[in-house]
């Protein structure tokens, strides 16, 4: 399997370009941009949630914890005071980062249940139905963080599946397929659990409507298309 740091600074880079692409057609703003590319490397990691008590395990809740403690207090709109901000705020990092970790790590296993298609799936529509209804984002942000979940998720397990072939010797390492699989049969629990937040978050979800029709739209193609180049070179190319 690829290490912490490969998996991190791929999805990083992968989640910048695309949210670099969305900024510059004018789908989204600079602080969405910078909140997608966080959101993706956080996707691009969240796999390795489940490394039983180890340094990028910690890493990875104390990141869950402090980005959900700060998207909370900056979508307060001045509902609170500094002091109950910082004190909910610091409340929520310690809830996540401590007692989640440990009641996570007592029921599951690395390369289980996460490790799956369904876990993204669910993890990409818990966290639109948390952007929108939690954090105030509309439809078409929410639908975009929820993606760049899966996106990042699912480049990470595309990577752990690379890293175990060994194309110099030309042989498949026994971990080939328990990365990229549709769902974990050994944890019926746990995947049952992981499949129930995806239901129910889809019916709280918002509607899809906007966002879908955005990408699947041939003006949005259109827009990419023209963004993509500079403007001597893509009217260059038009006139060929």
């Amino acid at each position: 399997m690829a290490n912490f740091n490969t998996h991190i600074t791929v999805a990083a880079v992968a989640s910048g370009l695309l949210s670099t692409l969305c900024f510059q057609v004018g789908f989204i703003g600079s602080s969405d941009a910078l909140l997608l590319t966080l959101i993706g490397t956080i996707g691009g990691i969240l796999p390795d949630v489940d490394l039983q008590h180890s340094y990028p395990s910690r890493i990875i809740f104390s990141l869950l914890g402090i980005i959900v403690a700060f998207l909370w207090m900056f979508s307060t709109k001045n509902q609170w005071s500094i002091l109950e901000l910082w004190i909910i705020g610091g409340a929520i990092y310690v809830l996540i980062r401590y007692p989640v970790w440990m009641v996570f790590h007592k029921y599951n296993k690395h390369r289980g249940a996460i490790h799956s298609l369904i876990a993204a799936i669910s993890f990409a529509l818990f966290a639109t139905t948390i952007s929108f209804t939690v954090f105030s984002k509309t439809e078409f942000i929410s639908w975009l963080v929820g993606f760049l979940i899966f996106y990042g998720f699912i480049i990470h397990l595309l990577l752990d599946e690379l890293y175990s072939v060994d194309f110099m010797n030309r042989r498949i390492k026994r971990s080939f397929g328990t990365a990229m699989k549709i769902i974990d049969t050994r944890q019926p629990g746990i995947s049952g659990i992981i499949i129930a937040i995806g239901a129910i978050s889809f019916w709280f979800s918002p509607s899809a409507t906007t966002f879908f029709d955005t990408i699947s739209s041939h003006e949005t193609y259109q827009i990419i298309w023209h963004r993509m180049l500079p403007a001597e070179l893509a009217k260059l190319i038009y006139e060929q």
